[in-house]
């Protein structure tokens, strides 16, 4: 647990596309959970069980996430990435 408490390591109950999210703000970030639960609920959408069709919702909130907390590169291959899921 963070001292904000939540998990930052990945939940084991991710469903097969969330899975592809993870491991894609994974190759950004050092703290993709963290990003995608935080970013996930912010658009009110359900993590872990994160869908293509509701991707669209987050993909700007977590590329301007990981943008903020490394830099504006990673933030838009980030994009890029998350828009080539759907």
């Amino acid at each position: 647990m963070s001292a904000f408490g939540f998990k930052t390591s990945k939940p084991s109950d991710l469903t097969p596309f969330a899975q592809r999210v993870f491991d894609t703000l994974a190759k950004y970030t050092a703290f993709p959970w963290p990003i995608m639960l935080a970013q996930c609920r912010r658009a009110d959408v359900e993590p872990a069980t994160l869908q293509a069709r509701d991707l669209h919702k987050v993909i700007d909130f977590m590329s301007e996430g990981v943008a903020r907390f490394t830099s504006p590169e990673k933030g838009e291959a980030l994009r890029a990435e998350l828009r080539a899921l759907v």
